[in-house]
């Protein structure tokens, strides 16, 4: 009954929108069109209007208008879209996801049309990409795989970096900090581009920016009989609801990032040209020394000892527990890319070729119970990671009606990772013993066809599919000494699509499709198992690819010259052999398995509207309703539950004014609940875990009052909102920036 009341909303919905645009239809030659170009949703040049799927595009100038620490925040706030980020800058597994489906691994992320998706697990580090030279973002909702083979189950985000066709140059200096904490933050950069000769276009930027950050981590302690002479901290619970005392925090999370980018272009003809992009990006993350929250006889802080905290219990402490996972982060990105495009005749060729190459390490702090953040030993974990892209496309029409692209695509990822004992976990060159190997390989070929058919002027008919052989291979992990090698997994996969554009009168906008999309489980899926205190997560070398349908319809309405735009979007989506996490608890300690669940359903609703009654002021909100259950498992207790680590409901609002020399906005997001653990049982608004209903909004304003200057202030957290996503969130703070350019 729900699905039928969801889809019944949606199918209602239309013929509304349909009836109020035939009213306008007599006016179809007064109404101004705009529109913007995307080009991911087809692969090829494409009015959004015109594109099938929900596709939404943000320019440089939405992005300049709120106060971002990485890119990844500039998509937020968009409709079907959970960009999880709550450190802020020092935040090192942001992710963004699609769709209801959680997981960096189940969204495709393009830098110029190649994956930034890392091969070993499907993550993306965000924080190492350009802020400034982005020219705009396409955000393609729903399965693509037909295009864009594995990681496209939710959707596609593709990055488009700024190609010069004049010169220009700009600086930035900017200083912020929040309302309690000394989390002085600094960021500047500097971008320069120009055009010569008529064909060669340069672009150059490097940005910065640091901060030292606030505690994130909070130290708890457990609850037991007795007395102590400690006072200080509070009581709390942890997502299993075990009382818990808080005793103090691991220190403040300090981060920095920077990036280099360059970006070239040159016109080999009237018709073709070939472009190289090159980023080079670098963050790290730290936390300072601990603090405690207790205190002695005398009134001293104090790390060791037991709290009373009344009724004849109390929590012991010691030096060490202030020193657990605490830990030192680096990673560096490299990506390159060369693009080829030429038109030979009627056919339009596009080249693409890129190696991306990933560094990282980190250390983990693992004392004695005489060790301290001071002399605490640890591991250390090294990893080096390397992508080769090459994608052959070609595009041409056939007759009057149709329009076709195809072409090849070879991916292959190489994983290394060695894991060391340290004397001192704040020196990772304090090596000792190398203990445990991870490596892994995989390759992926593919072809992919797609039709477009202009059936009639206002309908289009898009059908495409795409085949794919997936291979890991070279798996080995284990202890040095025991090391295990494993099979060679392969699997084909095909996956089709069909959508239709249909515009009935002008301004009404009416989409439909049916997709099936995979993705191939990734080399920690299959290989890696690595330990944290008294959990051990374990790889699994025998999972197969998760599967998913998806079935769609939406439709976008204009109104008054658009001015106004109403979308709606209804999808169902059945997913099978879905790679999902368990756990299990033996003899006190642990256990997290991976495993294919089963099947799982997720219905949707995505609602989004935007108005400019006037030409200085525009007003928008959308909301998200993503709703999932697992409906076949190997642990029949975790039927019926929630996909886990996504939001429910998300809603977004806010408002932009421009005028003349004056930008501002303000923005809300209001988070729905969120599921910790399969059986979706945890404790609400904990540390560990996430509060269950909250808003958080920010706000920016920008002044230019002569030519070549502007100056912004920004607040985050506006209202200065406790709240938690596992890590505690951020507090209100400001930013302040000016800028040059020329």
């Amino acid at each position: 009954m729900r699905k039928f009341l969801l889809g019944a909303f949606i199918f209602g919905l239309v013929f509304i929108l349909h009836g109020f645009a035939i009213a306008e239809d007599e006016n179809e030659g007064k109404i101004i069109k705009l529109g913007k170009v995307v080009v991911t949703a087809t692969r090829t040049e494409k009015n959004v209007d015109s594109a099938p799927g929900s596709v939404t595009v943000i320019t440089s100038e939405d992005i300049q208008k709120h106060k971002i620490h990485a890119i990844d925040e500039a998509i937020k706030y968009e409709t079907g879209v959970f960009a999880k980020r709550v450190k802020g800058l020092s935040e090192s597994m942001a992710k963004v996801q699609l769709r209801g489906l959680a997981g960096q691994d189940m969204t495709l992320i393009l830098l110029d049309g190649l994956p930034l998706n890392e091969g070993y697990n499907g993550s993306v580090d965000w924080n190492t990409i350009s802020t400034e030279n982005v020219e705009r973002i396409e955000i393609i909702r729903g399965p693509a795989s037909a295009l864009y083979g594995g990681n496209a189950m939710g959707g596609v985000i593709n990055i488009i970096t700024k190609t010069p066709d004049k010169f220009y140059a700009n600086t930035k200096f900017g200083y912020g900090r929040s309302d309690t904490y000394h989390d002085d933050t600094y960021r500047y950069s500097i971008n320069i581009g120009d055009r010569f000769m008529d064909k060669l276009s340069i672009g150059l930027g490097f940005e910065r920016e640091e901060t030292k950050g606030y505690p994130t981590c909070l130290i708890t302690r457990s609850i037991s009989s007795g007395t102590g002479t400690l006072t200080g901290g509070w009581g709390t619970e942890n997502t299993s609801g075990t009382r818990k005392w808080v005793v103090g925090d691991r220190g403040d999370n300090s981060a920095k990032r920077w990036n280099f980018n360059l970006k070239t272009k040159y016109d080999l003809t009237d018709t073709g040209s070939l472009a190289f992009n090159f980023q080079q990006g670098f963050h790290k993350y730290d936390y300072e020394r601990p603090h405690t929250y207790l205190r002695d006889e005398n009134g001293n802080p104090t790390f060791s000892g037991n709290v009373d905290i009344g009724g004849g219990e109390s929590a012991s402490v010691e030096p060490s527990n202030y020193a657990y996972y605490s830990g030192i982060s680096e990673k560096e990105n490299f990506n390159y890319s060369l693009v080829y495009k030429e038109m030979f005749g009627p056919v339009l060729f596009n080249g693409k070729t890129g190696y991306q190459k990933r560094d990282k390490w980190y250390t983990s702090a693992y004392p004695s119970l005489t060790q301290s953040y001071y002399d605490a030993k640890g591991t250390l974990s090294e990893s080096d990671s390397y992508s080769w892209f090459t994608d052959l496309q070609a595009s041409l029409p056939l007759g009057d009606e149709h329009f076709l692209t195809f072409g090849l695509y070879f991916r292959y990822d190489d994983f290394e990772n060695d894991k060391y004992n340290i004397s001192f976990f704040r020196d990772e060159q304090s090596k000792t013993e190398k203990t445990i190997i991870t490596k892994g390989s995989d390759r992926f070929y593919a072809a992919y066809l797609q039709d477009e058919w202009q059936i009639i002027d206002k309908l289009t008919l898009f059908t495409g599919i795409r085949l794919d052989f997936w291979e890991a291979f070279d798996g080995e992990s284990g202890n040095v000494g025991s090391v295990e090698k494993f099979d060679e997994p392969d699997e084909t996969a095909i996956s089709p699509k069909v959508a239709l554009v249909f515009k009935p009168v002008a301004d009404t906008i009416i989409k439909a499709s049916a997709g099936k999309a995979f993705r191939a489980p990734n080399i920690y899926d299959l290989y890696n198992s690595w330990s944290s205190g008294s959990k051990t997560y374990h790889f699994n070398p025998d999972l197969d690819p998760e599967t998913l349908w998806n079935y769609e319809i939406g439709v976008d309405q204009y109104f008054f010259s658009r001015r106004i735009k109403l979308s709606a979007t209804y999808f169902h989506t059945d997913i099978e052999d879905l790679i999902y996490g368990y756990s299990e608890k033996i003899d006190g300690h642990t256990h997290q398995y991976k495993d294919n669940a089963g099947e799982v359903e997720i219905d949707g609703i995505e609602l989004g509207i935007s108005a400019k009654p006037v030409n200085w002021l525009r007003v928008w909100s959308n909301y998200t309703y993503n709703d999932s259950e697992i409906k076949k498992h190997d642990k029949p207790e975790v039927e019926g539950k929630k996909i886990t680590s996504m939001p429910l409901r998300t809603a977004n609002l806010g408002a932009e004014v421009t005028y003349r020399w004056i930008t501002a906005s303000i923005a809300g997001q209001y988070m729905g609940k969120i599921y910790k653990n399969e059986l979706n049982n945890d404790v609400k608004d904990v540390y560990g875990g996430n509060t269950e209903k909250y808003w958080l909004w920010d706000t920016k304003i920008t002044v230019a009052p002569v030519k070549n200057f502007e100056i912004s202030f920004s607040v985050e957290n506006l209202f200065d909102k406790e709240y938690y996503e596992y890590y505690v969130g951020r507090e209100r703070s400001y930013f302040i920036e000016v800028g040059l350019k020329w």
